[in-house]
């Protein structure tokens, strides 16, 4: 509670005394709340022989208090306790209001999470048999885009790939257009997705459907989690999206804006270090910047002899010419992954509401010490009866698609075609730079860890959801 001396309006005032005779408010509760604070604001009308006036006293009244009377301060002061106990009469209804919601799954309010829409409740009734309260249901157009990004994530997409085709495929609908159009406001045409964005988003446990306190989930008298809302992922995806999201971040080498097509792939014929994108400025002989592939052994302190560099448009189209040659007319084969049980992740994830139940329960007596004794109880019937169910391991299955590689190809965008090449373990080596030797196909040599021919290793190498 913010003291009356350090609120903006108020306490210029009280700093200028000499200026005025009296203080008027509309309610004691807008003066102060506590009993500590009005002792101070009356110890400073004291001081300075100011009167308190409040428009609205007890019974609707005008009270006008002059501090110079002890009768007045006890009055004072009675009047604050009261104000005090009022309060915390507010605030306790408030915090047992949002635990009930909690405790039956029922929507707070907010903000509409993307993928979502208030709806209400679909079991919780009133008195009269009317729905009470909200339940976040599914969105009709936008849960499905969620679990798109999802499965886009746990198949490697980078971000920045997931936030291009959210533009190109569902321009506009972004989370803060979502919630204009649930409030009937217009949306922002010009909205876009961004790769910080897709990361937010899919970190969040609102797609669970889950009730969050304190950052777990709450759980019912059983141990089970409690859900305001329909799940958009089931518990399964959920944490193969967080393991694939932790196994990446935003600024890992796959994310960054400057990777280019054969980051990885295309290494220097002298040295065998990697090479990097780089341009050429316009010249006399150039009247655009010219993108180059280089050695960068002197960069990252290593020597080469001759350092290659070739022009990257020439490079790019030999690639992806040669790998097409080497499996376009295969069929493209697609590794879906089948779960295994593992709630390795859900029983640490009671593990640690367990430890932070039990350091509450140490501070807390009576009624609310039972309650917590009993959500910590209830979380360990869970973790044994989770302990007791076997491990199996999730594996992978190839099936056919009826797509060729060669049209995968030409519908994927840079990332993936790099994720394709690296996949194969493909491999461009770049030979001695010739002054004016203008045959760059001569100097370079392609290959994979499988060759053509050997299309069941290539398909493999090739996952159809790179």
């Amino acid at each position: 509670m913010t003291r009356p001396f350090d609120r903006p309006e108020l306490g210029t005032w009280l700093a200028r005394p000499s200026e005025f005779d009296a203080v008027a408010w509309w309610r004691l509760d807008r003066a102060v709340r506590s009993m500590h604070d009005m002792s101070d604001l009356a110890g400073w009308a004291k001081d300075h022989k100011k009167r308190l006036i409040f428009a609205e006293g007890p019974g609707g009244g005008r009270l006008e208090l002059d501090m110079t009377s002890p009768m007045s301060e006890l009055i004072l002061m009675i009047l604050a306790f009261a104000a005090q106990m009022e309060a915390q009469s507010i605030q306790e209804r408030t915090t047992g209001a949002a635990a009930y919601l909690r405790s039956v799954g029922r929507w707070r309010g907010g903000r509409v999470p993307f993928g979502t829409r208030p709806m209400p409740h679909p079991t919780e009734v009133d008195r009269d048999g009317e729905p009470a309260g909200w339940y976040l249901a599914e969105g009709p157009d936008t849960a499905e885009i969620v679990r798109t990004m999802a499965d886009l994530v746990i198949a490697g997409k980078s971000y920045h790939a997931i936030a291009a085709w959210l533009n190109e495929e569902h321009p506009g609908v972004t989370p803060a257009n979502h919630r204009a159009t649930l409030k009937g406001a217009k949306p922002d045409p010009s909205a876009r997705w961004n790769p910080g964005m897709v990361s937010t988003l899919l970190r969040q446990n609102t797609l669970r459907g889950l009730v969050i306190e304190d950052g777990c989930p709450v759980r019912d008298g059983d141990g089970e989690p409690v859900r305001q809302g329909d799940p958009l992922l089931d518990d399964e995806t959920w944490r193969r999206l967080q393991a694939a999201m932790d196994a990446r971040a935003m600024t890992g080498p796959g994310n960054r804006s400057n990777v280019h097509p054969l980051l990885g792939v295309i290494f220097c014929g002298s040295c065998g270090g990697r090479m990097y994108q780089g341009w050429l400025s316009p010249g006399p002989n150039r009247k655009a910047p010219v993108r180059q592939y280089r050695c960068a052994a002197k960069a990252h302190g290593r020597e080469c002899r001759k350092p290659a560099y070739v022009v990257a448009a020439k490079v790019d189209d030999y690639v992806s010419r040669k790998f097409m040659e080497a499996v376009g007319r295969l069929e493209l084969v697609e590794l879906i992954t089948i779960p295994g049980a593992d709630h390795t992740a859900e029983i640490a994830e009671l593990d640690e509401e367990v430890n932070e139940l039990a350091k509450r329960l140490a501070v807390l007596r009576g009624a609310a010490g039972d309650a917590v004794a009993a959500q910590i109880q209830s979380r360990s019937d869970r973790l044994g009866r989770l302990r007791e169910q076997p491990v199996t391991a999730e594996r992978t299955e190839s099936i056919a698609t009826g797509m060729t590689y060669a049209e995968r190809w030409a519908d994927a965008d840079e990332a993936d075609r790099r994720t394709m090449l690296l996949d194969a373990g493909a491999r461009v080596v770049v030979g001695e730079t010739t002054r004016g030797k203008r045959d760059v196909d001569s100097r370079l040599t392609f290959d994979t860890r499988a060759h053509e021919g050997d299309g069941d290793l290539i398909a493999d190498a090739l996952p159809g959801h790179s």
